[in-house]
C-alpha cells in the first residue's frame, strides 16, 4: 500500500476545506468541539465508552463502533493521539479529532485498510468515562443513589439489610453467597447463580472477606468496595477496568 507522506499541511487544507473550527494541542492533533458535555473528563489512563467513526482525508471509513451504546476503550491502549485527543471532551461531548501519522499509525498502517503515513479523523461522542477511582467516588456513588452506609476502619462501605443469624462468620469461614457484583457506572462483572458460590474468605479480595465477616447466616446487603481492598492498579483485563470501585449486593446462603 502507498505511503501518503501526510502531514500537518494536509490537517489545515482539510480544515480550512471543510470550514471547520478547529483546535491543536501541544502534540499536534487537531480537535474540533460539537458539544463539550457536562460530565466528568477523561484522565489518559481512563476507560472511556464512546461511539466512533474513523476515517482518512478522503472519507474512506476504515473503522466504527457498531453498537448504538458504544465501546468501552481503554485509552491506554489506542493510539496516542485519540487517547489525547478524547481528554478534551466531557461526557456527552461530541467532535472531531484529527490526528498526524506520528501519533496515529505512522508510516506501517494498519489493517490493510490504513496506508503508511496517514492522517485519520475520528467522528466522536463520549458516553460515559471511568478515571480512576477513591474514596470520593464512593461518597458521590452513596450520594446520588441515596445510600446511607456505614464504614469499616479499612473503607469498605457496606449497608445492612438483614444482619442474619446464627455464628459469627470470620474471614477465615468457608460461605456460600448469592451475590451480583458491579462497577459504579451500573455494568454487571460477575454474578453467582441462585443457589449462589462458595468462597473460602482468605482467598478472596481483602475487602470482600471484610465485608461478609461484618453479616451472620442469612445475611443481605451491599459492599461498596475500594480498589485498594479489591483489585487494585492491575484490574482484571477486559472485566474490571484498573482502580475501580466494586459494589457487590449479596444474600449468604
Amino acid at each position: 500500500m502507498k505511503n501518503l507522506n501526510q502531514d500537518e499541511t494536509d490537517i489545515i487544507q482539510y480544515i480550512e476545506i471543510n470550514n471547520l473550527d478547529a483546535q491543536k494541542t501541544n502534540s499536534g492533533v487537531y480537535y474540533v468541539i460539537e458539544e463539550q458535555g457536562t460530565g466528568k473528563k477523561a484522565t489518559r489512563d481512563a476507560y472511556v465508552t464512546l461511539t466512533y467513526k474513523g476515517y482518512l482525508l478522503d472519507g474512506t471509513t476504515f473503522d466504527s463502533s457498531k453498537k448504538e451504546e458504544g465501546v468501552t476503550l481503554d485509552l491506554l491502549a489506542v493510539i496516542p493521539g485519540f487517547a489525547e485527543g478524547i481528554t478534551y471532551f466531557n461526557e456527552g461531548g461530541k467532535g472531531k479529532l484529527l490526528i498526524p501519522p506520528s501519533l496515529a499509525f505512522g508510516n506501517s498502517g494498519a489493517s490493510n485498510l490504513i496506508p503508511g503515513g496517514a492522517v485519520v479523523i475520528f467522528d466522536i461522542e463520549v458516553k460515559s468515562v471511568l478515571n480512576a477511582q477513591n474514596e470520593d467516588d464512593i461518597l458521590e456513588y452513596l450520594l446520588n443513589n441515596n445510600l446511607e452506609a456505614e464504614r469499616t476502619d479499612s473503607g469498605v462501605y457496606y449497608i445492612i439489610d438483614a444482619l442474619g443469624e446464627g455464628n459469627q462468620i470470620t474471614e477465615n469461614s468457608s460461605v456460600t453467597v448469592k451475590y451480583t457484583a458491579t462497577l459504579t457506572n451500573g455494568i454487571e462483572f460477575d454474578k453467582s447463580s441462585d443457589t449462589g458460590s462458595n468462597f473460602y474468605l482468605q482467598n478472596v479480595i481483602p475487602g470482600f472477606a471484610e465485608g461478609i465477616s461484618l453479616f451472620k447466616k442469612g445475611g443481605k446487603g451491599k459492599l461498596i468496595i475500594p480498589p485498594s481492598l479489591a483489585y487494585g492498579s492491575d484490574g482484571v483485563p477486559n472485566v474490571i477496568p484498573r482502580n475501580a470501585i466494586v459494589i457487590f449486593d449479596f444474600e449468604i446462603l
